[in-house]
């Protein structure tokens, strides 16, 4: 049986996640406020005590993060809070890289949960990093640093292993097609630990959808799949082992093994109901290359991140 956490450590662990957080320097009242970059055109929107950082495109608007100022561990976003079936099948990672900071929405809980991990964002866009300080009380530390650089060049010069890889960049709905390759997968694949999860936010009503998992499955052994409850998102989870199955709920982490360290914002268990099975029109799926990667035409997006997360 695991030892009951020491209250004093639980604390400290709080206060120390909350040095990730820090006020907002943006007006109190409610505002909405609009910034174009080179990557990005960004709409920054307060409404009571929550932020949200959407994208701008020809289809309109996807939210990319949202935080409450008032509770700084609070999951706004649905789909973040599946983030965390990775800790189903790679429990209490050590090194975590993230792909995609947006406003730092999932940092700021999976910080007080595992205050001693590093978790390492790369995030394209300066003005995405500066918003997520200056309007969502986002700030790194030693175990939240942020390097701003393209992901793909980042995985590729970097030669560090990592227990999780998260991909999460999205720009106005779809990511960056060069982030959904066969090739990229690869090479996330040798920076993962012998025992990682490379873990990624996928949108089941795009055209794409199918070619996404026939490509991750072209690459990583095991593919197992999670639809967050009520919302449009699939996290799928890949490994390179064999053994044991991932998509076997016996050999998954308990979640009673988490119970304490998240309290009541983080139920496991719940997570894992969101297991579901692999569509088997996969099969009939294209891979996508480097040399055939569709993403743009085919990222049909209705449903998702439209801002109806609350």
């Amino acid at each position: 049986m695991k030892p009951a956490r020491n209250p004093v450590f639980a604390g400290c662990a709080l206060l120390f996640a909350l040095t990730a957080f820090q006020p907002s320097t943006a007006p109190a009242q409610n505002y909405v406020e609009r910034f174009d970059t080179l990557y990005n055109s960004l709409t920054i929107e307060r409404s009571g005590t929550v932020v949200e950082m959407r994208a701008r495109s020809r289809r309109g608007e996807y939210l990319e993060s949202a935080v409450d100022l008032a509770d700084p561990l609070r999951l706004v976003v649905p789909y973040t809070r599946t983030l965390y079936a990775g800790l189903l099948v790679a429990p209490d990672p050590q090194r975590v890289l993230m792909i995609g900071l947006g406003g730092g929405g999932f940092h700021r809980l999976f910080h007080h949960a595992f205050p001693d991990t590093t978790l390492h964002s790369v995030e394209l866009d300066d003005k995405v990093r500066e918003l997520a300080e200056t309007r969502m009380g986002f700030r790194s530390n030693e175990r939240l640093p942020v390097t701003i650089m393209d992901g793909r060049l980042f995985v590729k010069r970097n030669r560090e292993t990592w227990d999780w890889i998260i991909l999460d960049a999205f720009r106005g709905g779809f990511v960056p097609p060069h982030l959904k390759t066969q090739e990229f997968y690869e090479e996330c694949a040798a920076r993962l630990g012998d025992r990682g999860v490379f873990i990624t936010n996928l949108h089941p009503d795009t055209e794409l959808y199918l070619a996404d998992i026939k490509t991750l499955q072209s690459v990583f052994r095991q593919v197992v799949l999670f639809r967050t409850a009520n919302r449009g998102n699939v996290i799928a989870l890949g490994v390179k082992y064999r053994s044991p199955a991932i998509d076997d709920p016996e050999k998954w982490t308990p979640a009673s093994r988490y119970a304490e360290r998240f309290g009541s914002r983080l139920d496991l268990a719940n997570i894992a109901r969101e297991h579901v099975k692999i569509p088997a029109q996969v099969s009939r799926a294209k891979v996508l290359t480097d040399d055939f990667a569709p993403v743009e035409f085919l990222s049909t997006i209705e449903l998702n991140n439209t801002g109806e997360t609350r």
